[in-house]
């Protein structure tokens, strides 16, 4: 079997070969396969027939950000889930803060000329 991977996913699994996490291509391979197939077991629906030649099934639709949340606070990157924003009364009125001298972009464009 031949398989022609975009080169930045090429690169990134010869860059895990190298650094040891896989004894071999072949290894890495085979693992990003059992991945896929486990994936596919999981949400038959995101990858029946919906993907064109060579180019990988997108999902639906993106998580929403209850369910983001929910698994970045899993992953423990996040401490806390907030409840969601229902009552939008106190954005509605906001006003910007007037800032005095230059602004903070033209200031990084100075400091790096």
């Amino acid at each position: 079997m031949t398989i022609d991977l975009p080169e930045n996913l090429e690169s990134s699994i010869l860059e895990a070969v190298q650094s040891g996490q896989f004894p071999s291509v072949d290894a890495a391979m085979a693992e990003a396969a059992r991945l896929l197939l486990e994936q596919i077991k999981l949400h038959p629906a995101r990858h029946t027939g919906s993907a064109a030649v060579g180019h990988p099934a997108q999902p639906d639709d993106e998580p929403s950000g209850q369910e983001l949340q929910r698994r970045l606070f899993e992953a423990g990157i996040l401490s806390e889930i907030k409840p969601p924003i229902t009552d939008l009364t106190p954005y509605q009125n906001r006003l910007a803060v007037p800032i005095q001298g230059e602004p903070v972009s033209e200031t990084i464009l100075r400091e790096r000329r």
